[in-house]
C-alpha cells in the first residue's frame, strides 16, 4: 500500500522514481501469468462440468431425435421414449405433447455431425467458389462476358 501511495505522489509532481521500472515489469508480469492460471482454471473447470452433465443426461430410454425452431425460445421436438416416438412443443415455461408417431410414421433424417470452426468454413469457401464459377460460366454463355455480377 505505501509503495501505491508512493507512485502517487512522484507521478503527481512529474517524476519517476528510479528502479521502478523492473517492478512495474515484474507486477505486470506476475498479473499475466495470474490471469492465465484463472483462465486454464476456469476452462479445465468448465470442461469438467460439461463431461459429468453429459454423463447424467445420455439415457437408453429417452432420446431426442429432431428438433425444429418454431418462433424465438419455441421448438418442436420428436421424442423417443421406451419404443414411442412423441411430438412436443417446447415453449418458454410449458412443455406440451402435440401428438404420438407410430414407428411407421417416423421417418428418420439424416444425422449431421457438427464440426468445427475450420469445417465450416472450408465448407462456406467451396460453395462460395462454386456459386462464382457458375456466374461466370452463366455470363459467358449469355454473351456477357465483360459483365460482373
Amino acid at each position: 500500500m505505501s509503495e501505491i501511495r508512493l507512485l502517487l505522489t512522484l507521478v503527481d509532481n512529474g517524476a519517476t522514481p528510479s528502479g521502478t521500472t523492473g517492478n512495474n515489469v515484474a507486477h505486470f508480469l506476475t498479473l499475466l501469468i495470474i490471469f492465465v492460471l484463472v483462465l486454464a482454471v476456469t476452462f479445465y473447470t468448465t470442461r469438467f462440468i460439461a463431461k459429468t452433465q453429459q454423463g447424467r443426461t445420455q439415457s437408453t430410454n429417452m432420446e431426442i431425435l429432431e428438433t425444429m425452431p418454431v418462433a424465438n425460445g419455441k421448438y418442436l421436438q420428436i421424442v423417443r421414449i421406451g419404443k414411442k416416438y412423441v411430438v412436443l412443443a417446447i415453449g418458454k415455461d410449458t412443455i406440451t405433447t402435440v401428438t404420438e408417431l407410430s414407428e411407421e410414421e417416423y421417418i428418420p433424417g439424416e444425422r449431421t455431425q457438427i464440426g468445427g470452426f475450420g469445417d465450416l468454413l472450408k465448407k462456406m469457401s467451396k460453395s462460395n467458389a462454386a456459386d462464382g464459377l457458375q456466374t461466370t460460366e452463366t455470363n459467358k454463355s449469355e454473351g456477357n462476358e465483360d459483365k460482373e455480377v
